[in-house]
């Protein structure tokens, strides 16, 4: 981080409305925020549904923060958060066509909580051993603090696979209700979606947070966990070099 940069902007851009598995409504989400005033940008992004974060982008002008559309796409390795996407993009395709997708719309592709085994599952090695190849799919920036992590050491091991590439470093909330909305975010020169664009081109980003409240987990229907889950643990462990991978995390906590 550079010291003479002043990172007063504060954004969180991977929120979930009940568009998905998320609780509160869009128009929630925008009036919780303007209550609180500790943002200055927020992207919706449900899972492969833009509605909500449409609907919430037309808005803009009724509230004191900036709004960027934006969608979590499920692709095949890994969950990605499309910035600045206007229309729908299939779940199922590899992380590549998917940046490639969200490119041709002109938005940002950040590659979110890639820590996290029960969704990256037996991509998870490949990005530690080769991170690099998140360059070659056309990754944008790196989600390093996910404030929802729903296992441990996770966080950890998105810095240490960020840390190897020349992309910008991102911390969201990943929020599903209200009172997690800025647990985790990303500060940057400047105040706008415009600024927090430049910043991620320029690579000046800070990611912070701190967890969600252990009662904003306790809110989550089961229906939602299982779909923030992802998978079976023991299905992506036995997919994992889980020994290995272990081993990482004692050694890096």
């Amino acid at each position: 981080m550079n010291s003479d940069i002043e990172y007063s902007g504060r954004a969180d851009v991977h929120v979930h409305t009940c568009a998905s598995d998320g609780l509160p409504t869009a128009q929630q989400v925008l009036d919780y925020i303007a209550r609180r005033g500790h943002l200055d940008v927020v992207a919706i992004t449900d899972h492969d549904v833009l509605d909500a974060s449409l609907w919430a982008y037309e808005q803009q002008g009724r509230y004191p923060f900036d709004i960027i559309p934006g969608v979590e796409v499920t692709a095949r390795e890994g969950h990605v958060l499309g910035l600045w996407v206007m229309q729908p993009i299939p779940k199922g395709l590899s992380v590549a066509e998917t940046a490639a997708a969200i490119h041709e719309q002109g938005g940002a592709a950040i590659l979110a909580h890639p820590g996290e085994i029960l969704i990256a599952g037996r991509h998870l090695y490949r990005y530690l051993r080769r991170p690099e190849v998140l360059l070659k799919w056309g990754i944008d920036g790196i989600e390093v603090y996910n404030a929802g992590t729903m296992t441990p050491g996770n966080n950890s091991i998105a810095r240490h696979i960020g840390d190897q590439l020349p992309l910008p470093l991102v911390g969201n909330s990943d929020a599903h209700t209200l009172n997690a909305i800025g647990c985790g975010r990303t500060r940057f020169p400047g105040h706008t979606a415009a600024d927090f664009r430049r910043a991620l081109m320029q690579g000046q980003t800070v990611a912070e947070g701190a967890s969600w409240p252990i009662t904003d987990y306790l809110k989550l229907s089961p229906s939602s966990i299982q779909r923030k889950l992802s998978a079976s643990l023991v299905t992506s462990m036995r997919s994992t070099h889980p020994t290995r991978l272990w081993n990482w995390r004692r050694s890096s906590e």
